[in-house]
């Protein structure tokens, strides 16, 4: 994005608005949260996401599951995958039908094969809901229908982000 020099001013508890325009361009939405840091006398913003810094909880845990049981997962936050069992899906941006399924906020079991991120077969797809916020997706994935202990490993990895991001 070309620098936009647009000035405002700070009211007196210390707010500014971001532009429309920007936060449009930027994917900001009403409620997110920013991540305000300091460098080279100027302060910055960026979108902050709760999942990527688990990064280091989720990458186990998914190798794990995969490497134990055979269980193939993405985790993506709002905007993009950050984990799956294949590295190679690791920053792919979500699509506007996954979208749908934060917006919408319910769980979903494909009982037909359909298509994500180039993968084509069964997908479970279980939102992670913080204190009402979604924010992101546990989706599980298989070449064959699932089995019901899969989707409950399912709930029980997305109860373990959750109370790890209640714990922040």
């Amino acid at each position: 994005m070309k620098e936009t020099g647009i000035i405002r001013k700070i009211d007196e508890l210390g707010r500014i608005v971001l532009p429309k325009e920007i936060r449009k361009s930027l994917g900001i939405k009403d409620g997110e949260d920013l991540e305000i840091f300091v460098r080279d006398r100027g302060v910055y913003l960026q979108k902050y996401s709760h999942l990527l810094n688990m990064t280091d909880i989720l990458e186990p845990l998914c190798c794990l599951a995969y490497e134990v049981m055979g269980l193939k997962f993405i985790v993506t936050d709002r905007e993009k995958v950050i984990t799956a069992f294949d590295s190679s899906l690791v920053n792919l941006s979500i699509s506007s039908s996954l979208e749908e399924f934060i917006l919408n906020r319910e769980s979903y079991t494909a009982h037909q094969p359909v298509q994500y991120f180039d993968l084509n077969g069964y997908f479970y797809i279980e939102p992670i809901n913080v204190s009402g916020d979604i924010m992101g997706l546990i989706l599980l994935y298989q070449e064959q229908p699932f089995l019901s202990y899969m989707i409950d490993f399912t709930h029980f990895l997305a109860k373990i982000i959750v109370n790890k991001i209640d714990i922040l």
